[in-house]
């Protein structure tokens, strides 16, 4: 019973996105181009800036610096 459990647990897991915008595929598409995208948020840069920039081989991290809390 918990093989078959495990089984239909495991097979629900995919890599799905969210948003179109999310997967690096559809960076090119006019939909993840400004300004379709930026009137909702779902620019590539507003979603994954990490894996934009590690995809373009950049060294530079886009990620936000952490904020200090006083």
């Amino acid at each position: 019973m918990r093989i078959l459990l495990l089984t239909l647990l495991l097979a629900g897991c995919s890599d799905m996105y969210r948003y179109p915008c999310q997967n690096p595929d559809n960076w090119e598409h006019k939909v993840c181009k400004k300004p379709y995208c930026s009137a909702n948020g779902t620019c590539p840069e507003d979603l994954t800036p990490y894996e934009r920039d590690k995809v373009a081989n950049s060294t530079k991290l886009t990620t936000p610096a952490p904020k200090d809390c006083k």
